[in-house]
């Protein structure tokens, strides 16, 4: 009988004990209770960046070709690769019964030149006038030109404006060319302002000779200036992220401290096959399914590069992708119901309850969401995965704060100080 009775006892008990339980802690609870937080932290407002650390390798600001079409013009070279010249440096003594005939050749690159470079400066000038204001739109520029070698082309191969580009692009793009016309220009002008009874091929600037070719038509030398920039590629995802004017911090061995710079320009096109391109992928080898989604990136420092850096050399980059001034950040893990970017925090409320807010997120960086909104500087934010499921906030309580004072600074603190803290208190 008796053993019957502590069974039926342990039984309602159990019973009792389980449904209070039940009626406390199930997520369809009603009763309301208060729920200890262990972790909390006060956002607070900083500055965060997110960063694209990148290879990168140093190539001339500028690469000058100059070309002879005929190989009967070039009596000797008088330089060699890698030899240092200065603007009007003669580079190679010419044939004088060859020079009227590359005069020629050149009077007409000439007259060519300035007859694309009016043409696209027409076109840049109707592109500005047609330009909407406050707003983009879609145009072609679609004059005729003539090049260098007398073919007629439409403009549009020199701009490569898309047919749905915006008018800032088809600007971008024809001072582009017009820059380039510019120092083809030149060129071409600083081989016909030379004396007539030295006839010599002359460098138009000042730099390193990077190579010469001798043995086929049309001969040429390549000069690069003496100031350098950095060259990185990036992949198609990491395309989207890069834009011209984002600022860079770049190193190279033998320049000192890392260099604060600016991304020149990003480029629309695939990259073409190059030194530069070779050197990059052995630095970061590229493993993508698209093999040409690869585009070159050029950045300048703010400062002229110091140092003895060869051309070529490798140096390392971290492009500034993203940057949240007076942004709160709080850790990943501290988010739920993530969707994108989108998602919840707990925020502590003035009447001592947790409640989920609804917060959108910048960029991640470091193990930390930076907030686009949501969460304003100096509120409370808790990290407990009990609350996220209750269906009102909750009360709650957390630890008492409590500082603990700095050892090193009482064991250095002069005895005097004690002693007048004490008497000041009297």
């Amino acid at each position: 009988m008796n053993r019957f009775f502590f069974i039926g006892l342990s039984i309602a008990v159990t019973a009792f004990i389980a449904s209070n339980f039940l009626l406390l802690f199930s997520e369809k609870s009603t009763l309301p209770k208060t729920v200890y937080i262990g972790e909390t932290e006060p956002a607070f407002a900083n500055t965060y960046t997110e960063k694209l650390p990148k290879e990168a390798v140093t190539a001339p600001n500028k690469s000058t070709q100059i070309y002879v079409q005929d190989r009967e013009a070039i009596d000797q070279w008088l330089v060699k690769e890698g030899d240092t010249v200065q603007a009007g440096s003669e580079l190679a003594s010419l044939n004088e019964a060859e020079t009227e005939e590359q005069r020629a050749l050149w009077e007409a690159e000439r007259d060519a030149l300035q007859n694309e470079l009016s043409e696209v400066e027409l076109s840049l000038s109707n592109l500005v006038l047609e330009r909407p204001i406050g707003g983009t739109d879609s145009g072609r520029i679609n004059d005729s030109i003539t090049d260098s070698n007398g073919n007629i082309t439409d403009v549009n191969v020199n701009v490569d404006v898309p047919q749905d580009a915006p008018y800032a692009a088809a600007i971008a793009a024809s001072e582009q060319r017009i820059a380039s016309i510019e120092s083809e220009l030149a060129v071409v002008e600083a081989q016909l302002n030379q004396s007539l009874a030295n006839p010599a091929l002359i460098s138009p600037e000042e730099g390193v000779v990077a190579s010469i070719n001798r043995d086929s038509e049309p001969m040429s030398i390549e000069i690069y200036s003496n100031d350098k920039i950095f060259v990185t590629y990036v992949v198609e995802d990491e395309w989207r992220d890069v834009e011209a004017q984002d600022r860079v911090m770049v190193h190279v061995d033998g320049m000192g401290p890392a260099a604060s710079g600016t991304v020149l320009s990003v480029s629309t096109l695939p990259a073409t096959d190059s030194k530069w391109l070779e050197a990059y992928k052995a630095l970061d080898p590229v493993n993508q399914k698209n093999p040409i989604a690869i585009y070159e990136v050029q950045i300048a420092t703010d400062a002229p590069i110091e140092g003895n850096i060869p051309f070529g050399a490798t140096a390392n980059a971290e492009i500034v992708t993203n940057e949240a001034p007076e942004a709160v950040a709080l850790p990943e893990a501290w988010i739920f119901g993530r969707a994108d970017q989108s998602g919840s925090v707990l925020q502590l409320q003035t009447d001592g309850r947790a409640a989920a807010i609804p917060i959108t997120i910048n960029f991640e960086t470091d193990g930390k969401a930076v907030l686009a909104e949501g969460i304003a500087p100096g509120m409370i934010v808790a990290n407990n995965e009990q609350l996220r499921n209750f269906q009102s906030p909750p009360k709650v309580f957390i630890p008492f704060p409590s500082e603990r004072p700095n050892y090193e600074f009482a064991k250095n603190t002069h005895w005097r100080k004690y002693v007048g803290y004490l008497l000041a208190r009297q």
